[in-house]
């Protein structure tokens, strides 16, 4: 039998353990010399965290500013202008613009309610409304007696079928009644058959059908006039 090993030798270790206190003086030597690049480390982490931190809550702060502005510019045409200009970048400028084209288009200001309704366009992201401020600024075009353009600006919203349907509908109308105007029968049957498809139950399709309808009722033929029959006269 092997001989066991007497209790007062010690058992031999791994050939590739550390001792404790190895590992420790290693770890020590490293923190020494590293100990500056680790806390630099450390005060870039936390300052990266506090300056996030610290923008989210400066950018929510700034953002309620800008709508408290927005709300107190509501009250006139020209602080409305005033926002616009001020916050050109910010989403509510696009709505400011679209207000005071709105207001402007009320009172009969075609030419400053096109440029606003242009200026709306250009700042909205929104598809929505920036399909309203398109058509706004082809109707102020044409109630301004630019037909040209303004039916330059309706055909691109008639046309496209990423446009809102609703929107495509009453361009198409109007397209229709301009060619009903010029006397293009086709036209007339061709918008009002784009605006029945764009949105069918919409009042625009409903004016759409009545305004092709007329255009068979204009084309009838009339009935022809009875006879006039003369009595005789007794003599």
């Amino acid at each position: 039998m092997p001989n066991n090993p007497s209790a007062d030798q010690p058992a031999k270790s791994p050939a590739n353990a550390v001792p404790a206190t190895d590992f420790a003086m290693q770890m020590h030597a490293f923190w020494e010399k590293n100990r500056s690049f680790i806390l630099l480390l450390c005060v870039v982490v936390l300052l990266a965290f506090v300056g996030r931190e610290g923008w989210d809550y400066f950018a929510a702060r700034r953002e309620a500013a800008i709508q408290e502005e927005y709300t107190k510019a509501t009250a006139s045409p020209e602080k409305l202008s005033a926002f616009a200009v001020e916050y050109p970048s910010h989403a509510l400028a696009g709505v400011a613009w679209l207000r005071l084209a709105d207001g402007q288009y009320t009172a009969g200001d075609f030419k400053s309610a096109t440029t606003s309704y242009q200026r709306a366009a250009s700042a909205l992201q929104a598809a929505p409304l920036k399909s309203r401020a398109r058509l706004g600024a082809a109707m102020s075009l044409l109630a301004s007696g630019d037909v040209a353009n303004g039916v330059a600006g309706l055909k691109p919203l008639a046309d496209d079928s990423g446009v809102e349907s609703i929107i495509r509908a009453e361009a198409s109308y109007h397209l229709a009644t301009l060619a009903k105007e010029a006397g293009h029968d086709d036209e007339v049957r061709k918008y009002a058959d784009q605006a029945t498809r764009a949105d069918p139950s919409s009042l625009w399709a409903q004016r759409a059908f009545t305004l092709k309808a007329s255009l068979a009722a204009e084309t009838k033929p009339a009935s022809p006039l009875a006879p006039v029959l003369t009595l005789p006269t007794g003599k």
